[in-house]
């Protein structure tokens, strides 16, 4: 197949369809298709990406030799930016996958217009069951992917921290909450927040105010093999998100890395852990505490299971990839 990839956000940024369009772009290269990506990410020229065309949306005759060299075009979220290449042939293939609730919070006619395309797309793809009952158009849930080449478990790395934060530190991804649950937890533990944020100050300022600077601290931003090892390093990962997720890629790189996962039902993300893990409502501190406090209790720390690592193997980059192409394989077929 020829792949066309238009995404608005890219590589060298750091984020959930950052990460997991380059994750998918470099499976579909390694499968053998062609493939080339548009974006308006400016790249790096000291890293360049091996076998990867990137062309920067502001070169519109490239983008639209790229659209009629292609046998389909994939979009993760879409973007009216890209959107006029179809004035040149409205019955391209296009997929479209949807990773968030961005849709849910606004009603104005940008939003009205993208929905109405939505439902003129070829086919489409929720990352969770959640973000397809959100959609007014039938959709395919395929689970995000996780980087397995990197988080996994590594065994000259001793568990010797109880609990982890990982995220930016926004309201929203409910880490406050998390220092409040903790500030009524009399027994020892240690959380380490990895992260950086808006609130950084205020948080920190928070757990001075409540005595906590002895079992709290904050490690900063971590990336790659160095945060995969300092999640080794810990026994639980929690992800207290307070608004919906569209998934949880953080959750699989913490089960992978053999924490155990306490997470809230923010959308998706209770769908990244299935029955592998803890889930408590949103916002609820006192389910959150007893759920901390049974993992301070626990006289069994890490468990490994055949289940646990076959669903992780089912998220896996290739697995993922895998199942993107039969769909794109079905969209091209289905004339």
């Amino acid at each position: 197949m020829k792949i066309l990839v238009y995404s608005s956000v890219f590589y060298p940024a750091i984020g959930g369809i950052e990460n997991h369009t380059l994750f998918l772009v470099r499976e579909f290269v390694d499968q053998g298709h062609q493939f080339k990506l548009v974006t308006e990410q400016t790249q790096d020229p000291n890293k360049p990406l091996d076998a990867i065309e990137v062309v920067h949306a502001s070169d519109k005759w490239r983008q639209l030799q790229l659209f009629f060299w292609s046998d389909l075009v994939y979009m993760p979220n879409i973007t009216l930016k890209g959107v006029w290449l179809f004035a040149f042939n409205p019955f391209k293939k296009w997929v479209i996958s949807h990773n968030d609730f961005h849709l849910m919070y606004s009603n104005d006619l940008k939003t009205k217009f993208k929905n109405f395309l939505i439902k003129r797309a070829s086919g489409n793809i929720s990352v969770s069951q959640s973000v397809a009952d959100f959609l007014k158009v039938p959709s395919k849930v395929i689970y995000n992917c996780y980087n397995n080449d990197l988080f996994k478990l590594y065994p000259d790395e001793l568990r010797v921290y109880d609990f982890a934060f990982v995220g930016r530190l926004v309201s929203q991804k409910g880490c406050e909450l998390l220092i409040d649950a903790c500030a009524e937890i009399e027994l020892n533990y240690t959380l380490n927040i990895i992260g950086d944020g808006f609130e950084m100050e205020a948080l920190k300022a928070k757990v001075s105010q409540l005595g906590l600077n002895l079992k709290i601290h904050f490690l900063g931003f971590k990336q790659n093999e160095d945060l995969a090892r300092l999640l080794n390093q810990h026994h639980t990962m929690i992800v207290p998100s307070l608004d919906v997720e569209g998934f949880g890629i953080v959750a699989l790189e913490g089960m992978a890395c053999g924490c155990h996962m306490i997470v809230s039902n923010a959308g998706g993300l209770s769908e990244a852990v299935a029955n592998h893990g803890d889930v408590f409502p949103m916002g609820d501190k006192n389910k959150l505490k007893e759920l901390l406090l049974n993992r301070l209790n626990s006289q069994t720390k890490f468990v490994e299971s055949e289940s646990k690592n076959n669903y992780l193997i089912d998220h896996s980059k290739k697995s993922v990839a895998i199942k993107y192409l039969d769909f794109f394989k079905q969209i091209i077929n289905n004339r």
